[in-house]
């Protein structure tokens, strides 16, 4: 069943104008052979790494040493108070301090292009934090990545209003850990990508969404569609353009 519904996707897209589309795993660096799993994966995977993990600093070389792009997955305040990794951002904190985490995280992850928020449902919808926090990213020529974990977001416009290469997650690929759902999540993805020419994903470094992309990133690329550095799919807007509508996350994850 699973192998069906993997050669109707590739043969749907064959005879289409190529789309792109990127895919960013988040969450690496607690587990080395979960991210060493997900970086001998093909094609260009964008890897979404916790500076302050045990095998950040590993995982983020051997990422940049196969070609993959690395981010910086920042960890960011939540809504529900979860607990916060260490080296994540909130309120309370200056402008100087942010800029300090950030350096930081890029000596453990020299490598990162950009910066994606783990969790950071409260944090990303507060003004000031984002502005502070974008203007450090713009000085560090670094983007930002939406997950949009919260409807309520407002990272995506700051970014644009100061500068900063930025863009926005589609769909979550597994917030279900379900081969079945996980199929289901990417023909969306695909269908996103057919109709506009490029869309963005994040999934994690689960068993089950490891083997499914190992089935499936060959079929897509033997059917054309390009899987491309999540960079490739940012814009980098003038400073203090109207900002686009926010539109409610895909996924509740």
């Amino acid at each position: 069943m699973a192998a069906a519904l993997l050669y109707g996707v590739a043969a749907g897209l064959a005879m289409a104008a190529p789309p792109r589309i990127a895919i960013i795993i988040d969450d690496l660096g607690y587990n080395r052979a979960h991210g060493e799993a997900v970086l001998a994966l093909p094609g260009a995977l964008t890897c979404a790494v916790i500076p302050a993990t045990p095998f950040a600093r590993r995982l983020g070389a051997q990422a940049a040493s196969t070609g993959k792009e690395v981010m910086i997955h920042l960890p960011m305040a939540a809504l529900d108070a979860r607990h916060l990794d260490a080296g994540a951002i909130n309120d309370t904190m200056s402008q100087a301090r942010i800029a300090a985490v950030l350096d930081q995280a890029r000596a453990t992850l020299p490598a990162a292009r950009g910066v994606n928020n783990h969790m950071g449902s409260a944090l990303t919808a507060e003004h000031q934090p984002m502005r502070r926090l974008m203007s450090e990213l713009g000085k560090r020529h670094l983007y930002f990545l939406d997950s949009r974990t919260s409807a309520a977001t407002v990272a995506e416009r700051t970014a644009r209003q100061q500068g900063v290469a930025t863009g926005r997650r589609d769909v979550f690929l597994d917030n279900q850990r379900d081969f079945a759902r996980i199929n289901d999540q990417f023909n969306k993805l695909l269908e996103l990508a057919r109709q506009r020419g490029h869309a963005i994903a994040i999934g994690h470094p689960y068993p089950e969404t490891i083997a499914y992309l190992r089935q499936v990133l060959p079929v897509i690329e033997q059917a054309g569609v390009r899987l491309v550095p999540v960079s490739a799919l940012l814009h980098t807007p003038k400073r203090h353009t109207a900002a686009t509508p926010t539109r409610p996350p895909d996924d509740a994850g």
